[in-house]
């Protein structure tokens, strides 16, 4: 059989406005290390990603605690790309200048239900444990969003596409900048202050994010109190 070759069209395609959420699965390496783990590692991402489609296309948190129970996630809006990157995932999502307003009034939203979600990713994590009988599950999922322009890569011989843009390198590095922070987004993502200190959210600035320039970033203003002095010193600065 001849081997397929990775060959993308000359042009990339014209800049998209989009939005991107990458999240990372923190321990996974641990948990694929362990014996005959290859009988649950499907299981257990099929379970994440499920939450995750909760998460994006609406429906029942199975993973909320008893004061929550039976809560419903409003549809946020289907992505155009979900990449799977080994231990987490990258979401794309593009949107049309005419639909920015739309798009960003049901943000604070999603980002409330992203929170709530590695807030309460032990209850997830419980939720596994029929399917998924082994010890050292991932016991934490950190998020990073992100926004701006972004371009398609199409490849030559098939309908497959990837994208690049500085938004997508931007949401890696929040997701891991501040490992007890489960949540970190851009503050480009559009959201008024007003609304943010609604939700209790807060804007600092990440000074370390390797390789790029400072950036304003969007915490929940109780995770952030709750961090060590020294790490807050650290890694951010107030506006």
């Amino acid at each position: 059989m001849k081997n397929k070759k990775l060959t993308f069209k000359k042009h990339a395609g014209n800049p998209e406005q989009a939005f991107v959420l990458i999240f990372d699965l923190e321990g996974f390496s641990k948990f694929f290390s362990q014996p005959d783990v290859y009988y649950y590692v499907a299981k257990y991402l099929n379970k994440t990603f499920q939450a995750m489609d909760i998460l994006i296309s609406g429906g029942e948190e199975f993973w909320s605690p008893d004061s929550e129970k039976n809560k419903k996630v409003q549809p946020f809006k289907e992505p155009v790309h979900i990449k799977f990157m080994g231990d987490g995932a990258l979401y794309i999502w593009t949107y049309k200048p005419e639909e920015e307003k739309v798009f960003k009034a049901k943000l604070i939203y999603f980002i409330n239900s992203l929170f709530n979600f590695s807030l309460w990713f032990d209850n997830f994590i419980k939720s596994c444990t029929d399917d998924v009988p082994v010890v050292d599950l991932p016991k934490k999922i950190r998020f990073g969003m992100a926004s701006g322009s972004v371009h398609k890569l199409s490849y030559e011989n098939s309908n497959d596409a990837e994208y690049i843009g500085y938004c997508i390198n931007l949401a890696s590095r929040l997701q891991s900048y501040c490992r007890d922070l489960g949540f970190i987004a851009s503050a480009r993502i559009g959201s008024e202050d007003k609304l943010l200190k609604q939700h209790n959210y807060h804007k600092v600035v990440a000074k370390k994010l390797r390789g790029l320039p400072n950036e304003i970033v969007i915490v929940d203003k109780g995770s952030y109190d709750d961090l060590d002095e020294l790490i807050k010193n650290e890694l951010f600065d107030e506006l």
